[in-house]
């Protein structure tokens, strides 16, 4: 071999090339986990949003339940006042949910139904629109 030849060309992607395939890679499977979490929760949130419309105060309370992963459970019901009281498990504090007519949405107050201050209770009525 002659010493002034140049060394062969080495083959293959550059750093930059294996940068921009890692990145595309990352926004691929992205893409299939936003997929996959649609497909998988999409009927849960329309059940939640249908909810929401019909008794944002109930659920509110099942929301705050479920989310606790088994910390909180409803303890007391009262559909036609839309009131709703949660217990801590670990503490059994009392965290009661209602409607508002003042304020026109769910609101919390700590303790149970006794606690609801009186101007703003709901009446016996249907739930709000």
């Amino acid at each position: 071999m002659d010493p002034s030849t140049p060394p062969p060309q080495k083959k293959g992607f550059g750093p930059l090339a294996w940068v921009g395939i890692g990145c595309g890679g990352i926004a691929v499977l992205g893409v299939i986990a936003l997929v996959v979490f649609s497909v998988m929760f999409a009927p849960k949130f329309k059940k939640l949003a249908d909810d929401m419309q019909k008794n944002p105060t109930r659920a509110t309370a099942e929301l705050m339940a479920n989310a606790s992963v088994g910390t909180m459970e409803i303890v007391a019901e009262d559909d036609p006042h839309l009131r709703y009281t949660l217990k801590q498990k670990q503490n059994g504090q009392l965290i009661t949910i209602y409607w508002s007519e003042k304020s026109k949405k769910p609101e919390t107050v700590s303790g149970d139904f006794s606690t609801i201050p009186a101007d703003a209770a709901a009446p016996s009525a249907p739930v709000p629109k």
